[in-house]
């Protein structure tokens, strides 16, 4: 079912779709970046660099599972842009009424 624009009631609304943020932490957060980061903070603690290696697999594995397990599995927050007056809004649906 397609919503209707809150402002002024028109059904000619647009899906906004933004995954910028989500492939710019995943860039940043990256098992590479991550381990890499691990590895120069033991170098320069004078610590053995494979614990940087673990520490940073262990936190980038934390990073996907949290990523995969969203906080609220039920909900999808969903922006929507009217074409008539430009207003933009926001809804949230649960699985069942996909």
């Amino acid at each position: 079912m397609k919503p209707v624009c809150p402002h002024c009631k028109s059904s000619s609304v647009d899906e906004m779709t933004d995954g910028t943020n989500h492939t710019m932490n995943e860039t940043l957060l990256s098992p590479t970046v991550l381990i890499s980061i691990g590895i120069s903070l033991c170098r320069s603690f004078n610590v053995h660099p494979a614990v940087g290696v673990i520490a940073g697999t262990a936190i980038a594995t934390l990073f996907k599972m949290s990523q995969s397990n969203n906080a609220l599995p039920m909900l999808i927050n969903k922006q929507y842009r009217c074409e008539d007056c430009t207003h933009m809004f926001s809804t949230i649906h649960s699985f069942d009424s996909i």
